[in-house]
């Protein structure tokens, strides 16, 4: 074991936390934890250039959103003493329940009677414990339906996707980073799924209108993405929209208030919504 380890902590704005968390992720980073209102990335190697990387990512979606203050802030770099920092993280991951959906690591034990889900232990941080995962998790056992065609529109890391594969869909993902669609697919071969179809990109490229899309995704995001979204609904097709601070959701509702709202979850500042698309296409 090495004398010492480096530790990088940052605080990022709410709204964006879980793209900086999948930009992470693909990055094959083994070790993340949140803590005092921030996140710690620990790694045997030096993290100067993951620390150069937050900052490029940083400047990126500044510019794409017109954003004029940083969204990552409060960052530092330390180098400390040694242990087994590993086997301490693994301690502190929790499994959670949603409903009849099990998330575990892959070194627990399933759940008998429950829908498993194994999730590496870099996942684990994101998979089912935030609040708008968690809400999709919910909304889908509710609203996905064996054999439907179903769209996990900015898959992440996959667990959407593989949820509802899980529940008898025929899904497609798609997401902008290929190092997203290929974390995904890894995880639909740890869990014995097979995705339909995937590609780089978003849901302009669809060739499919679907029963059922989901998208976990920013509210600045869903709102550019809009009318593509509509237009790939079938007739009484379900969305489910999540990733949305209580702020927008009025913007939300104003933009989708020609689809029926038929069911809403919002837990502490994040919002969830399900429509159904009532209108018959043209």
């Amino acid at each position: 074991m090495q004398k010492f380890y480096y530790e990088l902590f940052f605080k990022v704005d709410k709204q964006y936390k879980n793209l900086f968390l999948d930009f992470i992720f693909d990055l094959g980073i083994e070790a993340i934890e949140e803590k005092n209102k921030g996140i710690y990335i620990r790694s045997d190697e030096s993290l100067e250039e993951l620390s150069w990387a937050l900052e490029v990512f940083n400047q990126k979606l500044m510019e794409k959103f017109n954003i004029k203050e940083n969204i990552v802030f409060d960052k530092t770099i330390a180098e400390k003493e040694n242990k087994d920092w590993i086997e301490e993280y693994k301690k502190n991951i929790k499994s959670v329940l949603i409903d009849n959906v099990y998330i575990h690591t892959t070194w627990e034990e399933e759940k008998k009677g429950c829908i498993n889900i194994k999730i590496n232990p870099a996942l684990a941080f994101g998979s089912g414990h935030h609040e708008s995962t968690y809400s999709c998790i919910k909304f889908l056992q509710k609203f996905a339906k064996k054999d439907k065609l179903a769209l996990d529109l900015g898959c992440g890391s996959g667990i959407l996707g593989i949820t509802m594969s899980k529940l008898g869909c025929k899904v497609e993902i798609c997401d902008t980073d290929e190092l997203a669609i290929s974390s995904s697919l890894e995880n639909a071969k740890l869990n014995d799924v097979c995705f339909k179809n995937s590609w780089k990109g978003s849901i302009d490229k669809a060739k499919l209108n679907y029963d059922l899309i989901v998208a976990n995704i920013i509210a600045d995001v869903i709102l550019v993405l809009e009318k593509d979204i509509k237009q790939h609904l079938k007739e009484n097709a379900i969305l489910i929209l999540s990733g949305i601070l209580d702020k927008y959701q009025i913007r939300i509702k104003e933009k989708f208030q020609d689809l029926e709202l038929i069911d809403e979850l919002k837990i502490n500042e994040w919002c969830s919504f399900v429509y159904k698309n009532k209108k018959e296409k043209q």
